[in-house]
């Protein structure tokens, strides 16, 4: 018996029932590195806590709320969006003193704007202010 014959014999609601599941098994499955949401901002992170250590020396990063936090080499705080331009892949890290997205290559300078032609979308950077110990990332 050939499938659409089944189907019919089964009737509209009773074929509908069977099918439906293994249609949610055809649908493209969202890729948990592709976000539309924005960061969640305001935040504020104490840097001398032991799960941020990477942001003691300059060069180094950390990835908090869709955020890239970094320390660029001359020793100042800097934010920006993990969602890279190019293909909306939340991919961007901090490297060289640049935003750098490891799914394509994109590069960003840090005010955001692209380097390469993977990059010429830009990203976002964000406000950065440091109260003591208090790093607080804000739009």
């Amino acid at each position: 018996m050939e499938r659409k014959e089944f189907l019919k014999t089964l009737g509209g609601a009773a074929a509908f029932a069977v099918v439906f599941p293994c249609l949610g098994g055809c649908s493209k499955s969202e890729d948990s590195s592709t976000e539309s949401a924005t960061s969640d901002l305001p935040f504020s992170i104490d840097i001398t806590d032991p799960s941020y250590s990477d942001l003691a020396d300059n060069g180094g990063y950390i990835i908090k709320n869709n955020t890239v936090v970094a320390k660029d080499l001359s020793g100042n705080y800097l934010a920006a969006t993990n969602l890279c331009s190019h293909e909306q892949k939340r991919k961007v890290i901090f490297q060289n003193d640049e935003y750098y997205c490891t799914e394509h290559g994109a590069k960003f300078d840090l005010s955001g704007n692209g380097k390469n032609s993977e990059g010429s979308g830009g990203i976002t950077i964000y406000k950065t202010s440091l109260n003591g110990n208090v790093l607080t990332i804000s739009a």
